[in-house]
């Protein structure tokens, strides 16, 4: 009979994290994947022979620095490029830059707007400074409020104390942002449309979110969620993983092994193994069965509970709670291979911007129909697109000469309202995609070689995210913090005793990649009498 210590379900980047934290505490961890490859929502595939990308996410990819650092993954083989912060291209043949240099990206700004330049400044410290606030809650568990629990009582003091030594312009300033608009924020800074247009299309995208949607302006300081530079310098950089998404797996699993732990691929499993309420291992697809002191589920809220449970042996009512959990699909994915590198005319051939990526931008006006569109489950009209081409940074990645292009599209509904999402529909769907780029780049759709389509439908099924949502649950404040996943279920824990919770669904959910991961190990390593050391701390 096999067993060990502990068992992560998924092999995600949250249970990757997991899995690699606890073995290097000194756990013995197995995590098992149904899939062939690592990496769930981050894996590669070859879309033609020799041209390789990530197959579902759009290829930028980040982990916190301090758990690079932690888990020691440059020595498992990771290497992160830094690139400038992308282009955004827009219909009246315009187009706006970001860069990381502070001067560059006066010059760009000035281009549109001398205010604006200026403005930029005071936006750029507002935003790091809400950040930098915003990774306290990150680097803590949430305790649940409802629980009458010393950890609680001195999680509630904690933020009562930090909220009273705030200047009460900081208050103010915090209120703003967590409840305006992102379009009526970006109005308090910015006097220039192209401007606005450029940072609310790269803060919403893959939000649920509109531009005049209440509290989405806190997506604005997402943007900044990796920088660590001062206010004087320039927009944030994009990250890009050599290799791809797929290398940031690889590393953590190679660390999970490299600790002592253990990585088992193409190990689906059906069932927790349940006595007495508490959960005693797992059993795979095949009928094994592989016990374990503590089990965590890398799957989300609702394939975690619904699937791998009998809803008999669930508390009463929590069945239906699950069900009531948002998880919404928004982005589809279109994969490319290119036989040369397109051209933008509007953008300057050396324009190193170009690299993080580009997206096509729209008035606050049509992002906005494109949000309503989504919500009436319509076909997209004016979807929101973005696209990046690893391949200019990561010559590995195609022959010389010839590109990959990862293009994610915002906006686009699991379920249509008069049917399903038919092959017909994604061929249009797809027409309409490579036309709107064309339209930026003449002969760009001569250049395609090969084509993947995937709408939220085919990513439920092909990676196990429940209405393809890669958020893993919608990232509403009602949805956030002690309450992410529901009221009462905070801290990692769930209603099964040994039964812990490290997906996106959990805290801080997107906030943080790999985040919850972490925190579940800490959660996980306390219980079975290990410390796990990270920039949270030591222990829960």
């Amino acid at each position: 009979m096999e067993r060990h210590d502990a068992i992560v379900i998924g092999g995600g980047l949250n249970g990757l994290t997991a899995a690699a934290y606890l073995a290097r505490a000194g756990v013995d961890v197995l995590l098992v994947e149904r899939n062939e490859r690592l990496g769930s929502a981050a894996a590669g595939f070859d879309i033609h022979p020799g041209f390789r990308m990530p197959r579902f996410t759009l290829g930028t990819s980040s982990l916190p620095h301090h758990t690079v650092t932690d888990l020691e993954l440059p020595k498992f083989g990771l290497r992160f490029m830094r690139v400038d912060g992308g282009v955004s291209l827009l219909a009246d043949g315009c187009y706006h830059a970001s860069y990381r240099d502070g001067l560059m990206m006066r010059r760009e700004l000035t281009r549109h707007s001398l205010k604006d330049a200026d403005a930029w400044t005071r936006f750029r410290r507002d935003m790091l400074r809400a950040q930098f606030s915003l990774r306290d809650a990150l680097a803590q568990p949430m305790h649940d409020p409802s629980r009458r629990s010393l950890a609680a009582f001195r999680a509630l003091l904690g933020n009562a104390d930090q909220l009273a030594i705030k200047p009460v312009p900081d208050l103010h300033d915090m209120t703003r942002l967590w409840t305006m608009s992102c379009a009526e924020f970006l109005d308090s800074y910015f006097t220039s449309d192209i401007v606005k247009m450029h940072l609310a299309a790269k803060a919403l995208a893959g939000t649920t979110f509109g531009p005049y949607s209440p509290s989405s302006a806190r997506f604005l300081m997402n943007l900044f969620s990796a920088e660590t530079e001062g206010a004087g310098g320039g927009a944030p950089a994009s990250v890009l993983a050599m290799g791809g998404p797929q290398a940031v797996a690889d590393a953590l699993g190679a660390a999970i092994e490299g600790f002592g732990g253990h990585v088992r691929t193409e190990s689906e499993v059906t069932d927790v193994i349940l006595r007495d309420g508490k959960a005693r291992g797992v059993a795979l697809a095949d009928g094994e069965e592989i016990y374990a002191d503590a089990v965590l589920s890398d799957l989300d809220l609702k394939r975690t509970f619904l699937a791998l449970f009998p809803w008999k042996d669930l508390p009463k009512g929590f069945v239906e709670r699950v069900g009531r959990f948002r998880m919404r699909g928004v982005t589809a994915k279109i994969n490319l291979a290119l036989d040369g590198l397109p051209a933008f005319p509007v953008v300057p051939d050396d324009c190193p911007a170009l690299q993080g990526g580009l997206r096509l931008a729209m008035p606050m006006e049509k992002l906005e129909q494109a949000f309503d569109d989504w919500r009436s489950h319509m076909p997209p009209r004016t979807p929101l697109i973005e696209a990046l081409i690893p391949s200019m940074s990561d010559r590995s990645l195609a022959p010389l000469g010839k590109h990959v292009m990862s293009v994610a599209v915002h906006y686009v509904p699991e379920v249509l309202h008069d049917g399903a999402w038919t092959q017909s529909r994604k061929d249009d769907f797809t027409d309409l995609v490579i036309g709107e780029i064309t339209a930026h780049s003449p002969g760009f759709k001569d250049l395609i070689l090969a084509t993947e389509t995937l709408v939220p439908p085919d990513i439920e099924s092909e990676v196990g995210l429940t209405a393809g949502d890669f958020e893993q649950g919608e990232m509403s404040l009602d949805q956030m913090f002690f309450n992410r996943p529901m009221p009462g279920l905070a801290n990692y824990e769930t209603p099964i005793g040994n039964f812990y919770l490290c997906s996106g669904s959990a805290h801080p959910g997107a906030l943080e990649t790999g985040g919850t991961g972490a925190g579940a190990a800490q959660r996980v390593a306390a219980a079975l009498g290990r410390n796990v050391i990270t920039r949270r701390g030591v222990g829960i």
